[in-house]
This record gives C-alpha cells, sequence and structure tokens, in this order.
C-alpha cells in the first residue's frame, strides 16, 4: 500500500506544472503575444521583442527600440482516472471492482511577459535588453473522493486512499541581454537568466513520514515555504544569410535551483523540515527563417530539452525522481502583413513527450504530456508607434496511463489539454543606425513581416 500511494502521489506532482505549460514537459513555449501566436517559432526571426525568450541575438537585428507588454490567460481542462480491481491489495482489498474520473479544479490561470530593448545611440552596434516572463508554472486541485481510487478518504479497510490532492508551481524569469552586430550580417547576444520560483504541494510525496494507526504510511504537507531562487546563462547567434534567409542558434544553460525547502511538520504537528533538490533543464535552439516574399516572414525552430540530465527530472523513478526522458521539439509559425496596419500571424509545434510509459504513474502531478499545440493571432497598428495584438492557443488533449506496479491490475491515467488567450502591446520608438538600414530587410517589428528590402 506504502509504495501505491508514493507512485500516485509522485506522478500528481507533475500534473500541478504542465496543466498550464502548454508544451515541452513544464517549459512554456514563448513570451508575448506575437511570439506565442507564431508558436514560439523565433530563433531566426527578428521580429519582436518577445522573440528573445529563444534567441538574445535578436536584440541587434531590431529595426527600433521596443517596449512589449503582454498578458496571457491559460484556462486548462486537467482529469485523473483511477482503477482499483478487487482484492488488488493483499488478495483482500478493495472487496469490489473500482473505478472513478476526477477533475481538476485548476481555474484560469495568468501570465505575463514584459521588457525593454535600447540602444544607448542610434548608431551603436550593440543592443541592451530586459524581458521578464514566465517559464514554467501551473496548478493542480483535485478533490477528495469517495469513488475515484486513490482520492478517496483514508478509513480501512473500506478506503485507504490519501484523499484531495493540490499543486501550485509558478516560476518567472528575469534576462537581461546584450546583442551586438559584427559586421554586416552577424549578431551575438547573451546575458544571465534569474528565477524565482513559488511552490506547493499538499500532500508532499517526496517526504513520506511515520505510519499511522492502520500502518499506513503519512505525508505532510509542502506548503510553507518562501520564493526560490535560481540562475543561469543564455547566449545565441543570428546571421542574416542574404534578404531572404536568416539562421539562428542559442543556447540555455541548466537554471541551478537553490534547494526546494518547507516547514512542515508530523502527524502529531511536531515540526519538521523537508526538501528536494531539481533544476531546469538545458535547452538548445536551431531556427530558419525565411523572408523572401514580399510581406510575409515564415519561421521554422527545432529545440532539444535536455530533462534526462536535470535534477529531480532526469533522475531514475528509484532514486526518488521523475525518470523523464529528454525530448526534442519543433516550432513553425508565420506572419503575413495583410494591409499597412493588419497583421495575420499562426503556428503549429510538437514536441516529444518526456514521460516513459513505465514510469506514467510517478508523473501525474506533472503532467507534461501536451504534444501538439495550434496557434492563431493577429497584430493592429494603431499608431505608428504603438501595435495591438491578440492570440489564441491551443494544446489539444492528450492522456497517458499506466499500471501501478506495487498493485497488479490497478491503473492511474491523466488527461489534459489547455486554451489560451493572449493580449499585448508593443510600443516603438527611434530608428536603427544607417549602418543598419544599408544592410537589413524591413522584417515589420510589431505591426508586420516581411515587408520590400529597404532602400539604399
Amino acid at each position: 500500500m506504502r509504495g501505491t500511494i508514493r507512485a500516485v502521489l509522485g506522478a500528481v506532482l507533475v500534473a500541478s506544472w504542465a496543466s498550464t505549460a502548454g508544451a515541452q514537459g513544464i517549459i512554456l513555449p514563448g513570451a508575448g503575444p506575437i511570439n506565442r501566436s507564431m508558436a514560439g517559432a523565433s530563433t531566426a526571426a527578428p521580429i519582436e521583442l518577445g522573440g528573445t525568450y529563444w534567441n538574445p541575438a535578436l536584440l541587434s537585428a531590431f529595426e527600433s527600440n521596443q517596449v512589449l507588454l503582454g498578458s496571457e490567460l491559460l484556462i486548462p481542462s486537467t482529469h485523473f482516472t483511477g482503477t482499483l480491481p478487487a482484492g488488488a491489495i493483499n488478495g483482500t482489498f478493495p472487496p469490489n471492482d473500482r473505478y472513478g474520473v476526477s477533475r481538476s479544479d485548476s481555474g484560469v490561470a495568468s501570465n505575463l511577459a514584459t521588457g525593454v530593448s535600447f540602444k544607448l545611440r542610434e548608431d551603436s552596434p550593440t543592443t541592451l535588453g530586459l524581458l521578464v516572463a514566465g517559464f514554467v508554472g501551473g496548478n493542480v486541485n483535485y478533490a477528495g473522493s469517495f469513488s475515484t481510487p486513490l482520492l478517496t478518504p483514508r478509513v480501512p479497510p473500506d478506503f485507504a486512499g490519501v484523499g484531495p490532492i493540490y499543486g501550485n508551481a509558478s516560476m518567472l524569469a528575469i534576462t537581461p541581454m546584450i546583442s551586438t552586430r559584427i559586421g554586416d550580417r552577424l549578431h551575438v547576444g547573451g546575458g544571465p537568466i534569474i528565477s524565482t520560483l513559488s511552490l506547493a504541494m499538499d500532500p508532499a510525496f517526496f517526504a513520506p513520514g511515520p505510519r499511522d494507526e492502520f500502518g499506513l504510511v503519512t505525508f505532510p504537507s509542502a506548503t510553507h515555504s518562501r520564493p526560490f531562487w535560481g540562475g543561469g546563462f543564455q547566449f545565441g547567434l543570428l546571421y542574416e544569410v542574404n534578404d531572404s534567409w536568416n539562421v539562428g542558434f542559442s543556447y540555455k544553460s541548466p537554471i541551478w535551483q537553490e534547494r526546494w525547502s518547507f516547514n512542515s511538520s508530523t502527524p502529531d504537528l511536531v515540526g519538521r523540515r523537508i526538501g528536494v533538490d531539481a533544476d531546469i533543464p538545458q535547452i538548445f535552439s536551431w531556427g530558419v527563417a525565411y523572408k523572401g516574399i514580399d510581406r510575409l516572414l515564415v519561421d521554422v525552430d527545432l529545440r532539444y530539452f535536455d530533462y534526462q540530465n536535470a535534477a529531480l527530472f532526469g533522475q531514475r523513478v528509484v532514486d526518488g525522481g521523475l525518470g523523464w526522458d529528454s525530448i526534442f521539439a519543433v516550432a513553425s509559425g508565420a506572419s503575413y502583413q495583410l494591409s499597412d496596419r493588419l497583421t495575420l500571424r499562426g503556428g503549429y509545434s510538437y514536441n516529444e513527450n518526456p514521460i516513459r510509459d513505465n514510469t506514467t504513474l510517478f508523473n501525474v502531478q506533472l503532467p507534461g504530456i501536451l504534444q501538439h499545440n495550434l496557434s492563431l493571432g493577429a497584430s493592429l497598428k494603431v499608431t505608428e508607434n504603438v501595435t495591438f495584438t491578440a492570440g489564441w492557443v491551443h494544446s489539444f488533449r492528450n492522456s497517458s496511463e499506466g499500471q501501478v506496479t506495487q498493485v497488479p491490475g490497478a491503473t492511474a491515467k491523466f488527461d489534459t489539454q489547455l486554451d489560451s488567450i493572449l493580449a499585448g502591446i508593443n510600443i516603438e520608438w527611434g530608428t536603427r543606425c544607417p549602418e543598419c538600414h544599408r544592410h537589413h530587410v524591413d522584417h515589420g517589428h510589431g505591426s508586420g513581416a516581411g515587408a520590400e528590402p529597404a532602400s539604399n
């Protein structure tokens, strides 16, 4: 019984993060309404500030100074399904087959993306920037249930569940950046990544406590904590091959986290300190953009998320980790300037599932299984310098199911989907330097993409 409960709790940890992450395991796929409307495809497309989420080298390719004010509402739908056949535990419990489905009361979450980029002088090849955006996040809130196995109350011999399960996580990434143009076509950029994470879980599967009077293992709560800080770095390259093609590359290091520690207690309320070590994985991104058709820009990105070598996520299940695999993701996005004021955008992304089938039950609380994502959006140029963007992202429902190895015949399944509503404003001012004007194609920052080449 102890192994069964612990397996399910470990799984429920995964659902809390990915119910709003949208894709790519726990990592949000983009920042700001323009970048998100193109499915996060931006490694080689210097359209606007949100694109620096994936490549800081884009900064020095911008046509002007920029301010981004972006918001996002995330609406997840996540379910947990449990089955427990008669006699699964010690050949006697439960007396009858049990089956139930519970929906997470996750509500509507919010995310932001805001930042600024600017040159210290018009003729400078160097651009400074700052982007503040959500990086990972989500929540799960399963009510206790008499019908869903493992969410039932603890009243042996009739019930031996863990009751309601809650988890909430939110990480903000603060990324100061600097980028410079080298020669006519090469841009190089980078900077530190500073993260702050708020995290709460109840119960805390990673810190089993003493057994109760029925001989069943107990678990404390992990709710009394402070924000957890972390840090890493990133760098990127952008090369303008010619007036029709760009290529880009970027690297995000692991975000090394301080230990996630909580002030908890034993069942008799004696104080107890619990914690777990975890890191956010390193990410490699490659991109190619085509801008050879008037008013059109197309970008395709390939990314690699190294979950397998990240603390907690890559650790084996038997060692207390989640047992995730490293994965690849592909994002493709397009922007078409329909008129001088209106630009349409769309994108599609796909990523592999990092959760192995044989460890499904250890990942219900972080179901990073969303794989197919469709993005749509439009930008309206309100004034010469102000552009309003709205969009919508749908992450198609996906599910994962596995057996509880400690209880032959018992299974657990989770499924999730996500809809996001995007809105924001991009503000531009100033002009690019004369040297930039001679060598760069107008990418339509903020309001469009793929415009005609600038005149000499």
